[in-house]
């Protein structure tokens, strides 16, 4: 019972967030990103080395990636320092991720956020919504969001073909020094 109060407080805070937050959109792609953030699903082994080659990928003298791995067990196995990372203990009784390198992850001001995790985990889906990053992309889902380019593939697939999409679409877009309007 008091899993599914705090499952249904998470959900209200994820709602109020995606209602009175003003951020401050703008089309990136990863040449023109400067600042990236990557969160993600780090349970499995598989993706976290996955994700963890793309992020050497971007990297470059001017680029800058941050990772968070949510890590869907009581305790962080040893030998896992890689990147910052948080678990299901890590939550406060209201649901939310009350954890040190959860806020600093929140409180940076990303040029581009990748949520590179297929399935629904409320608590990644909280860290999306209070980042204030200039454009978010992630997998599709119905659940409340303010992803400026959602992508569907089969979660059979895995993260490397959901980065490989990712290159894919990213590569088409050409980011013009025109800004859209303020949603209404």
């Amino acid at each position: 019972m008091f899993e599914n109060i705090r499952s249904t407080l998470l959900k209200r805070s994820i709602r109020h967030h995606l209602k009175t937050q003003k951020r401050r959109r703008k089309t990136h792609t990863f040449e023109s990103a400067r600042h990236i953030g990557i969160l993600f699903d780090a349970t499995e082994e598989k993706d976290r080395q996955e994700v963890l080659d793309f992020a050497h990928r971007l990297e470059s003298p001017t680029k800058k990636v941050r990772l968070l791995g949510f890590v869907d067990i009581k305790k962080i196995a040893l030998g896992q320092t890689q990147f910052p990372q948080f678990t299901q203990k890590e939550r406060g009784w209201n649901g939310i991720p009350n954890s040190a390198a959860v806020h600093d992850f929140v409180a940076e001001k990303f040029d581009l956020l990748l949520c590179l995790h297929s399935h629904d985990i409320p608590l990644l889906e909280w860290v999306a919504a209070t980042s204030p990053a200039a454009m978010k992309i992630g997998a599709y889902t119905e659940h409340p969001n303010d992803f400026d380019l959602m992508l569907e593939t089969p979660a059979a697939k895995g993260v490397r073909f959901f980065i490989d999409q990712l290159d894919l679409y990213l590569g088409k877009i050409v980011p013009s020094k025109y800004e859209p309007a303020a949603a209404l």
